[in-house]
Order: structure tokens, then C-alpha cells, then sequence
């Protein structure tokens, strides 16, 4: 028996642009409306991740799966390149799924801010092009956001805080203004392609063994793979055509798994690939309430990630109501939250330089 399956499905309840046509998701909709949420607020991906591996960073369990040859010390920030958007008086934040950096464009701006400010006790590395992180000598004092938070979304209000956030910013401006000015930015704009011209830096820290962690993940996150890297967490091949099969794989204990394909067409405002990514959820979660049912599944926790809360599913509520009338259940296309009205399209990268991960981007 598997005591737990943790789903965490980024994008799950929105927000969506208008409600898709012809979507019917019959098990999704059962295992939501015999859940219980759970008190609290939501989490977003990255958080989630954390609290169940009982870590209170993401970057240096990020980088250890970008680079396993990395040393495991010092303080680590995610610092994700980005692209930064005027909007009225404000900025607007794409992350590096927009934007196609090459090997050698991340080569060439890395090595820039580094000679810039080394002198600061910064260093940025870059192990994979569009996954930058940054060594600090002096850990700053402040608070950060998810680069998840802010994707697609005004940057005011999501700024760090705290006793350093001033020097922070004063540093970021900085970095700003010498990505504006650098030869592979030039080029980028003379081809009409984003400039990468800011860093999101976030989720700081120290690696360590984890205290806990689910007994088998699976699906693809960088972080998913540093944190079962760091606490001997066996780590499935692959989420399969449907979760019997990985039911039967784990075999016991605690399950996590992860699936990102309605972020990514959320982020890139993609209905139909949304609807098609719920589909294919749909037939992969079908055998989910039979297991419930038989007890081969003791417990379902979904996380939507983001501002809505999990939800817990057990097979008593679903075999109590097996058999007798059922209320309608609600279909996931009304369970999802709309949209801004007026959130402007991201920028496109061409496809033939666009080598970033969307399943990686932000983790």
C-alpha cells in the first residue's frame, strides 16, 4: 500500500484566459469535489518542494542537480536571467522560456558581471545557459519571491525586503543597466529578439542533508532531483502512461510527483494546450480512485501550487458515495480561476535559438 501520493500540478486551477470548450475531465472532477482542503494558504511549487524535504532554500539543491560535480559549500541564490518589459510606469518580468539564450550568450554575460563585481563578493555562475545561480561571501538579510510568483506579472510589490533590500536593489540596478550595455544584448536587439536584461535572484541559502523527504519522486525539476539527490530519495523513470503503474513501482511509502505541462501553457497563455495538458492528466489520474477505493492508495494529496490551497482525497469519501446519488460534481474548467483581462503576450524567442526548459526555468 502506498500511504501517500503528493500530485503537485502547477497550473491546475488557473488562471485561464476563458474556460476551454469540450474538456471532461470525470475522474479529476470525483477526486476534487470528495476532497478536503487543507487550512492555510497555498505554496508555490518551489515552496512545496521545501517544506516536504524540510529545507528552508531552493538554490543550492537546484544547483546540485544542474551540476553534479558542484562542491556542495558556500551561500547560493537562484539568480535567473530574465527579461524586463516596461509596462506604463511599471516592469513586467518573462522569465528565460521567452527568451532562447545560447551557451554562448549566457558564457559572455556571466563572464561581464562577474568582472563587474567580483569586487562585491558576488560571483554568478551559469551551469546550464538559461539557470543562473549567484555566490554571495556576505549572505544578504532579506526576504525574496519565487521567480514562479512573478512570471508574465508586474515586479513592484515582489521585490526583496528587509534590512539589506536597499543595497540589494542598489546591486540589481547596476546589474541591470551593464546587461543593457553588453555586445550579446546589442545583438539580441538588432535582431529583434528580448534583451536578457536583469536578474530575479531568489531562494538563498546553504545546502545540507534534508531531514525528510517522500520515500519515491518523480517528474522533472531540477529541484525535485537536487532534493532527492541530497536525501536518498529513489527517483522513479518517469511519471508513465498512467499511476497504476507507478503506484505498483513505489510499492509503499510516500509518493511525490510532479507534473508541469499546464504551467508551462498557462505561463505561455495557451488554451488549447492547457485544455490538452488537462487531458492528458485526466487518462493518466483514471485508475487513482479505484486504488483509493481498495485501499492500494491510503490518501491523495493534489497541490495546484500557487494560491490555492491542497486538497486531501480518501477512499472512505469515495466509496461512501459509491452507489448512492452524488451531487454534480464540478467540472475542472469551472474550478479554475480566470485570468487579468489584459496581460500582454510574452515575448518570442525563434525557435531556432530557443534551447530554455520550461519544466526547469524557475527551480
Amino acid at each position: 500500500m502506498v500511504e501517500q501520493l503528493q500530485l503537485i500540478v502547477p497550473g491546475l486551477l488557473g488562471p485561464l484566459p476563458e474556460r476551454p470548450a469540450g474538456l471532461h475531465t470525470p475522474t479529476l472532477d470525483l477526486l476534487l469535489s470528495r476532497a478536503e482542503a487543507e487550512a492555510g494558504p497555498g505554496a508555490d511549487l518551489s515552496e512545496l518542494l521545501c517544506s516536504a524535504f524540510d529545507v528552508d532554500s531552493s538554490a543550492p539543491f537546484a544547483l546540485a542537480a544542474d551540476d553534479p560535480g558542484w562542491d556542495h559549500t558556500g551561500w547560493w541564490m537562484h539568480a535567473d536571467p530574465v527579461h524586463l518589459r516596461p509596462d506604463r510606469d511599471l516592469l513586467r518580468l518573462y522569465d528565460a522560456c521567452h527568451l532562447g539564450i545560447s551557451r554562448a550568450e549566457a558564457d559572455a554575460l556571466v563572464a561581464e558581471l562577474n568582472r563587474t563585481f567580483s569586487d562585491d563578493g558576488l560571483r554568478v555562475y551559469a551551469p546550464v545557459a538559461d539557470r543562473w545561480y549567484l555566490r554571495c561571501e556576505r549572505p544578504p538579510d532579506m526576504r525574496t519571491t519565487p521567480l514562479a510568483a512573478v512570471v508574465g506579472r508586474h515586479i513592484d510589490g515582489a521585490l526583496p525586503s528587509g534590512p539589506d533590500a536597499r543595497r540589494w536593489a542598489a546591486l540589481m540596478s547596476e546589474m541591470e543597466m551593464l546587461l543593457f550595455q553588453t555586445e550579446p544584448n546589442r545583438l539580441r536587439e538588432a535582431a529583434g529578439r528580448p534583451a536578457v536584461n536583469g536578474l530575479w535572484c531568489w531562494g538563498g541559502g546553504t545546502w545540507r542533508v534534508p531531514d525528510r523527504g517522500p520515500d519515491t519522486v518523480a517528474g522533472a525539476a531540477p529541484l525535485l532531483a537536487g532534493l532527492a539527490q541530497a536525501a536518498g530519495c529513489e527517483v522513479a523513470p518517469g511519471v508513465g502512461s498512467d499511476a497504476e503503474a507507478l503506484l505498483r513501482h513505489a510499492a509503499g511509502g510516500r509518493l511525490m510527483v510532479i507534473w508541469r505541462e499546464l504551467e508551462g501553457a498557462l505561463l505561455d497563455q495557451d488554451l488549447d494546450t492547457w485544455a490538452g495538458a488537462a487531458a492528458a492528466l485526466e487518462r493518466w489520474a483514471a485508475p487513482l480512485p479505484a486504488a483509493l477505493r481498495s485501499g492500494a492508495l491510503a490518501e491523495l494529496r493534489i497541490c495546484p501550487s500557487g494560491a490555492e490551497p491542497c486538497v486531501l482525497v480518501h477512499g472512505g469519501a469515495l466509496r461512501w458515495y459509491r452507489g448512492r446519488f452524488l451531487r454534480r460534481a464540478k467540472p475542472l474548467a469551472e474550478r479554475a480561476t480566470a485570468a487579468p483581462p489584459s496581460t500582454p503576450e510574452p515575448p518570442q524567442a525563434p525557435a531556432a535559438t530557443a534551447d530554455a526548459d520550461r519544466s526547469g526555468s524557475d527551480w
